[in-house]
């Protein structure tokens, strides 16, 4: 996707263009389905996060700051999206609980249009969404987007060093699992293929 294309998009969705609105998500969609479904272990929900990323990302468009990677911002209501989400499922499984009905326990699916292609990154892919949210998401945006320690802790509101302990915890318990040891390099290889 190319910045300046995105930039003219997001121009005339400010004016009032309503098929720019459709273009911005063209643009945004595969990453934004792909980064959800690695971080809501229920497929039926990922839909229905998206489009209220979608919906956030259009009422919040005044008050975006145009100085600041766009890509970034959008990641910041993904976060807020995901994490709104999480409390009501936590709620409900509060109400659940109190009645005495446990539900299944979710498992994780990536959408039709999955970054895994082969045996290896389906077996680190399983490994990943087996991690704690908390893992997950920090693996998700240093490896995947490439977001350096100071941006993933902006995003999630954490120091620096937090990110880092839960990165590291984050391999620790991948290479664990694996038996081996791989780096953040070999993760981006195997596992995070970019578009």
């Amino acid at each position: 996707m190319n910045d300046q294309t995105l930039e003219l998009w997001l121009e005339r969705l400010m004016s009032g263009d309503q098929e720019a609105m459709e273009a911005i998500y063209q643009m945004t969609r595969k990453k934004v389905y792909g980064t959800v479904a690695v971080l809501i272990r229920r497929k039926e929900d990922v839909d229905d996060i998206v489009s209220e990323i979608y919906y956030q990302l259009w009422r919040s468009l005044p008050a975006y700051d145009r100085s600041r990677p766009f890509h970034f911002w959008l990641n910041g209501i993904m976060i807020r999206q995901v994490n709104n989400w999480r409390r009501q499922i936590w709620r409900r499984f509060r109400l659940l609980e109190k009645n005495d009905r446990l539900g299944e326990k979710p498992h994780a699916e990536m959408p039709d249009e999955a970054w895994i292609e082969t045996e290896s990154q389906k077996e680190i892919q399983h490994a990943i969404n087996r991690l704690p949210y908390k893992l997950r998401i920090v693996v998700i945006y240093r490896f995947y987007y490439d977001y350096t320690y100071d941006q993933i802790g902006e995003l999630l509101q954490i120091p620096q060093g937090t990110v880092k302990s839960r990165v590291h915890l984050a391999l620790k318990q991948l290479r664990k699992r694996f038996d081996t040891k791989l780096d953040g390099e070999a993760y981006r290889h195997v596992y995070l293929k970019k578009n």
